[in-house]
């Protein structure tokens, strides 16, 4: 019998499935993430928060959490483990981590769609909106800024790491930044879609089952019209960044609040809706200034061929 000798020692091959994950990395992500991300919402789905069918209650936050990780992180994880094995792992991880960046992005980050919304406010009311600021302003730090930092914890920096970290960072290394968030867009409309079912996380009340069809399509069409600035805009800071996923957790954070009901009405005195439009303006004009002054490149510097993660994946369909 005959004893291998070192030279013809061999790595032990990649199961079939471990190759056709890391052969369509894209694909094998937008799978898992549907898969495990919906089937964790079934359960609030059913209860009271959502059509009632179990005479039960869950917490929203919970299980927010618990399908943005399942849904987006964990996928992100496994994917870049079978294609890029410990190092691609590692390199995720870093730049999850990755807090040493410039202090203007995080002040970018935090405050800079409130602020655009409060100047906004004082071109169309004149000084009224700064004399509520002035009066109420302690709401930023009482209110917003909590209000930023905790969803950024337990959901925004892990949702992030999926959709960003992810997704749009191995696509742009193939098809550029601008066409990888676009590809996204309706992707991530999609995944949020049952939320709009659950009272108290999208909207407060309930959803009759006569009007889903209709709220969904709605709700489908307005988002991706949002996600379609918000996305392009991401894609810009984490490059900006030097591919900090903190940085972009904490925009997508801020952004929410900057969007929701929680403090901009209070702290400007106007209505709900009048700041959410302001919002919403000031992202578009942001981000079309961002893609015109970067003509399209939104910062990105391509890796070199080889780099884990980088533009020498096989594929990314």
């Amino acid at each position: 019998m005959s004893v291998p000798t070192s030279g013809d020692r061999r790595p032990a091959p990649h199961s079939p499935l471990r190759g056709l994950v890391a052969s369509h990395p894209v694909v094998a992500f937008l799978v898992l993430a549907f898969g495990f991300g919906w089937i964790s919402l079934i359960p609030i789905l059913l209860a009271e928060n959502g059509f009632g069918v179990v005479p039960v209650e869950l917490p929203v936050t919970v299980v927010q959490t618990i399908a943005t990780v399942l849904g987006l992180a964990l996928p992100a994880f496994l994917v870049t483990a079978a294609s890029g094995g410990k190092e691609g792992v590692r390199n995720l991880v870093g730049r999850l981590l990755r807090w040493r960046v410039g202090l203007h992005w995080y002040l970018f980050v935090v405050f800079g769609l409130l602020l655009g919304v409060v100047l906004t406010a004082i071109v169309l009311h004149g000084a009224a909106p700064l004399g509520a600021l002035a009066q109420n302003w302690a709401l930023v730090f009482t209110v917003f800024l909590p209000g930023v930092v905790v969803p950024f914890l337990h959901t925004n920096l892990w949702e992030e790491l999926g959709w960003t970290g992810f997704l749009q960072s191995t696509l742009q290394d193939r098809r550029g930044p601008l066409v990888a968030s676009l590809i996204v867009v309706p992707f991530f409309a999609l995944f949020h879609l049952p939320a709009r079912f659950v009272a108290g996380w999208i909207v407060d009340e309930h959803t009759p089952l006569a009007q889903v069809p209709s709220a969904a399509l709605g709700y489908f069409v307005s988002t991706v019209v949002v996600a379609v600035f918000l996305r392009v805009l991401i894609m810009w800071i984490y490059n900006g960044s030097g591919r900090s996923l903190i940085i972009v957790g904490l925009f997508h954070s801020a952004f929410n609040m900057t969007i929701g009901t929680q403090v901009m009405p209070e702290l400007l005195n106007l209505p709900a809706s009048e700041t959410s439009l302001m919002c919403l303006g000031v992202l578009a004009v942001l981000t079309v200034g961002v893609v015109v002054f970067t003509r399209g490149r939104l910062a990105y510097k391509a890796r070199p061929a080889g780099a884990v993660g980088g533009a020498a994946q096989p594929s990314v369909g």
